[in-house]
């Protein structure tokens, strides 16, 4: 998703990739630069101030998400099913 929103921008490549959301605030958090996360990921880092948020204009860093389930036309019944609904109300 980073990668794609800065197609056609004057910027470096990624100098490090991790894999974990984990890995990649300790390294932000230890001074390795700066990152892209979901602000759920980083929430209590923020509200400590071990991190802090940036404002980025002119980016579409939007992402789709998917729901998948095992067998049927539906999810299952009960959390999942509310889970899956809860998610398309949010993205109206």
């Amino acid at each position: 998703m980073l990668e794609k929103a800065l197609t056609g921008h004057a910027t470096p490549p990624p100098m490090l990739e991790l894999s974990s959301t984990a890995a990649v605030r300790s390294a932000v958090a230890a001074g390795a630069g700066p990152a892209a996360l979901g602000a759920h990921a980083v929430r209590d880092d923020l509200t400590t101030g071990r991190l802090v948020a940036i404002s980025v204009s002119g980016l579409d860093l939007t992402r789709q998400l998917h729901a998948v389930w095992r067998g049927g036309p539906h999810p299952a019944e009960g959390p999942a099913r509310d889970l899956v609904a809860l998610a398309v109300r949010g993205a109206r």
